[in-house]
């Protein structure tokens, strides 16, 4: 009967894992892992399965702000930052050939220098929603003479799948 009763929640348990909600960006499917509860903007977190928001190697996201209504505004400011707080930082906008929105591609480091984050951010207004930021990272944890070709490949192979990217839930 013990056996029985395990198998149920083990069974239970793998249901509910497989209907985690997840996205996907070209080839990537990445899982919801953080949603805040107390944030007047509203935030989604997906990172690959398996990993943890303390050690991924991708991660997307979803935020809606209500105050904010400019894509190019938002995106300009973000990127001067991204430089102003991060000296060894790269920032360029450029425009999607297949969407037209623009896009803010960035490179930083953390403050110890041992791991690079690359980033792609656009953002869209819709009236009655906000301005909703998209985003793709990808985070590298060896500092090396590799890293400059491992930047490079992982932005050749993901700006045209990260522009086409809906970011819709599915289960």
């Amino acid at each position: 009967m013990k056996t029985i009763i395990s198998l149920i929640f083990v069974l239970a348990y793998a249901g509910t894992l497989a209907a985690q909600p997840s996205i996907k960006i070209g080839d990537y499917t990445l899982v919801l892992a953080f949603v805040p509860t107390n944030s007047a903007d509203s935030l989604r977190e997906y990172i690959p399965k398996g990993e943890s928001l303390d050690h991924w190697s991708r991660l997307a996201s979803v935020r809606i702000f209500t105050n904010e209504t400019s894509p190019a505004d938002y995106l300009d400011r973000l990127g001067k930052k991204v430089i102003r707080t991060n000296p060894a930082a790269r920032a360029e906008t450029l425009v999607s050939d297949m969407t037209g929105d623009q896009i803010l591609d960035f490179l930083m480091f953390t403050k110890d220098d041992k791991i690079a984050e690359w980033n792609l951010m656009r953002a869209r207004y819709e009236k009655g929603k906000g301005l909703i930021v998209f985003q793709y990272a990808a985070r590298f944890y060896k500092i090396d003479k590799n890293l400059a070709p491992a930047i490079k490949a992982e932005r050749m192979k993901m700006v045209d799948p990260f522009a086409k990217a809906s970011f819709e839930e599915s289960k």
